[in-house]
């Protein structure tokens, strides 16, 4: 993930009855933060509703949306729900974390399903929140796509969004900018990583430093942190990114990876640079650092034993390649973004 220049970016926090305040109320927070470092409107939030009336979140608080979805630019004699006429586009649209029965909130609401759609076409990126991912999946958004959710609905919507690839071992997923998470602690590392999307990757690590919440996590989010690689439409080369995922830390003979998937390796090698930006060779190099990464911030594991663990034998190599990809050497590394431990 690149630095990007730093520009105004708009943020929907959509919600509505039975809404998770909480799922949401860290962002402006970390939002807020990053405005006061710049001293200038990085991002500008608001809060959207479904319609003009107020919402009545999962605690009881009545909420009033700054913007709301105009359902009456739904054309209700036609199915084309597309037709939803939006002047307002977004940058980035937070979901809410719900609970309850999305049935019914699917029958109250039936303007948020192609209001996403219709901002996800124009270039938004979304993200749902733990169930907030549900709503991507029922504008069609994540047919075919990796996601994952909250633990205690995952059965009953494998059952009505079967198209959906639901990874129920992962935290933090992104595909096509499309962003799901499954848990509160998931929920701020999202909200981080999206600041780093947006933001630049100096401001997100430089924030990261200064919050007071401890970052060691008892999950690696290696898969999610290069997940901007995987924002193309090569199935097969999709097929070899999941399988580098599953192996990186063992041997990998490119060959071989290049014969599961019926191609020459000269043509494996083109169509994945073609479609990732980068060699496979390098990609797997990124893959094994992440994870290194992930490591020496959550395990008091040794440097050796992380290089070993992700697939270098050899930990002078592993150290020289760590520092090109990061600045960093992997002890520098872990004293610069390992939080401190307080007696």
């Amino acid at each position: 993930m690149q630095d990007k220049p730093i520009i105004n970016r708009q943020v929907a926090l959509l919600t509505y009855d039975g809404a998770w305040e909480s799922s949401l109320s860290s962002a402006p927070d970390l939002f807020q933060s990053i405005n006061l470092r710049q001293a200038t409107h990085v991002f500008n939030w608001e809060i959207v509703t479904p319609t003009n009336e107020a919402v009545r979140v999962y605690s009881g608080t009545s909420m009033t949306g700054t913007y709301f979805i105009d359902a009456n630019a739904v054309n209700e004699d036609s199915v084309d729900y597309d037709s939803i006429s939006d002047e307002r586009v977004f940058d980035l649209i937070l979901i809410a974390h719900f609970w309850g029965d999305f049935e019914q909130l699917i029958n109250k609401y039936p303007q948020i399903a192609p209001w996403l759609r219709n901002q996800y076409k124009q270039g938004a990126v979304l993200a749902g929140v733990n169930s907030g991912v549900f709503w991507m999946a029922e504008a069609g958004l994540l047919d075919g796509r990796r996601a994952t959710t909250y633990w205690r609905h995952l059965n009953v919507f494998k059952q009505r969004y079967p198209k959906v690839k639901w990874q129920e071992h992962q935290v933090l997923v992104e595909e096509a900018a499309l962003y799901s998470s499954n848990g509160h602690n998931a929920a701020v590392d999202l909200t981080m990583h999206l600041i780093g999307h947006f933001g630049g990757v100096k401001l997100a690590n430089s924030l990261a430093k200064d919050v007071t919440f401890d970052f060691r996590r008892n999950y690696d989010l290696t898969l999610f942190n290069i997940t901007g690689f995987r924002r193309h439409h090569d199935k097969g080369i999709h097929q070899a990114q999941d399988w580098l995922n599953d192996h990186f830390h063992k041997k990998v003979v490119l060959q071989q990876l290049a014969d599961k998937l019926g191609m020459s390796k000269s043509t494996f090698i083109r169509r994945f640079q073609k479609s990732t930006g980068e060699k496979p060779s390098r990609y797997l190099q990124r893959l094994r650092v992440e994870s290194a990464k992930s490591r020496l911030i959550n395990s008091d594991d040794s440097t050796k034993t992380i290089a070993l663990d992700v697939g270098y034998t050899d930990y002078s190599y592993f150290s020289i390649l760590f520092k090109s990809l990061t600045q960093l050497t992997p002890s520098a590394f872990r004293r610069q973004f390992r939080p401190v431990q307080y007696e």
